[in-house]
């Protein structure tokens, strides 16, 4: 990247926050450059509508040509990622459900896609900085001598979970101008400044299932599961379930019990090779550890204390974390976590909310 300090790629989704992001670079004097990224077939949304809020659809693109238009941005280009998309994300979200985990698609498509291919595009350009509007911090770190990412003021917003897959080598060149912020301001913002997405709503669902229809989504690529049988842990049959894709660990809703449960009981694991559920009472649920691979360490550690994230909703919970391989580590909970899902990832922060690893959940 060149030397030129004053040029900045600035994903634009076509949302308020990226929007005030580009905004705030502008005021800053950065040269700035919109990047929209176009991840699915526009026909899509028309074959299956928004129940809620999904990014990346036709009314994103319009909304964030608008904005750039607005904010008299330096340039503004739309890249197709179609194929490459299909191929790491809407390709691992099917593998990852045959196999009955649970995926997480969001935090792979920020790794290679909205910082990995976009730092590339930057590097074509002559830019020094990828921004975003996402509510994290990056910041030189004293303890760690490195750049570093951290939790977002706005806990309710904070997005760190979503971001800690991201490349190290990449983090140097990370700007987010909302990591201090709080969503009420930016919604201030944006309404001061007349940006017709002012009071857009966020999204919330899956760009590539408008709908938020996973069954009708699985089906149509090739999995239809059928109805399978539901297991106690001494492998009595006492019920019946409606396909093993539709089911996460920890679940208790969708059952169908021969006879009603004395006790309240939760999916405990998933057998997809043979469709079948096992459930288990509450207390089964709850694990010591866990163990994580395909890790990304953002700061190296062999053993370390510090807080574990197992799902984007969830709390962080101390925990000594190990590392036992190259790209593995080992999580050991102080008090028990329930429903630790396959699947999904587990971030390592420190006490000051610094990120530290991500890996995926194995069983």
């Amino acid at each position: 990247m060149t030397a030129d300090i004053k040029k900045v790629v600035i994903l634009m989704s076509g949302g308020v926050d990226s929007s005030i992001a580009a905004y705030l670079l502008k005021s800053q004097n950065y040269k700035v450059y919109g990047l929209h990224f176009k991840t699915v077939n526009d026909i899509l949304f028309s074959l299956y509508p928004e129940k809620q809020k999904v990014c990346c659809s036709p009314s994103d693109t319009t909304d964030a040509i608008k904005v750039a238009e607005k904010l008299k941005l330096d340039d503004f280009q739309i890249v197709d990622i179609k194929d490459e998309f299909k191929e790491k994300i809407i390709d691992y979200f099917i593998e990852t459900y045959k196999f009955g985990k649970t995926p997480n698609p969001c935090i792979l498509c920020n790794r290679y896609f909205k910082f990995g291919k976009a730092i590339d595009i930057c590097k074509k350009i002559g830019a020094n900085y990828i921004s975003s509007g996402h509510y994290i911090i990056r910041e030189y770190s004293r303890k760690y001598s490195s750049e570093v990412l951290k939790k977002g003021v706005d806990n309710y917003k904070d997005q760190s979970y979503f971001l800690s897959y991201i490349k190290k080598d990449v983090v140097p060149y990370l700007l987010f101008p909302l990591g201090k912020m709080y969503k009420s301001e930016i919604r201030q913002m944006a309404q001061k400044l007349d940006l017709s997405v002012a009071n857009k709503k966020d999204s919330q669902e899956l760009c590539f299932i408008p709908d938020n229809d996973y069954r009708r989504f699985l089906r149509e690529n090739g999995i239809n599961v059928q109805e399978g049988k539901v297991l106690d842990l001494e492998g009595n049959e006492i019920g019946i379930h409606d396909g093993y894709l539709n089911y996460t660990i920890g679940q208790r809703s969708g059952i169908r019990y021969y006879k009603s449960p004395p006790i309240k009981l939760h999916v405990y694991k998933i057998i997809p090779e043979k469709n079948i559920l096992v459930m288990a009472p509450t207390e089964k649920l709850y694990s010591h550890e866990l163990i994580a691979t395909k890790v990304n360490f953002l700061i190296d550690f062999k053993t370390i204390d510090g807080l574990c994230r197992v799902r984007k909703k969830s709390e962080e919970k101390p925990a000594t974390v190990t590392k036992i391989a190259d790209d593995v580590i080992k999580v050991n909970f102080k008090e028990p976590i329930f429903a630790v899902t396959p699947g999904q990832f587990a971030t390592i922060y420190d006490e000051d909310g610094v990120i530290l690893a991500s890996g995926i959940i194995t069983d």
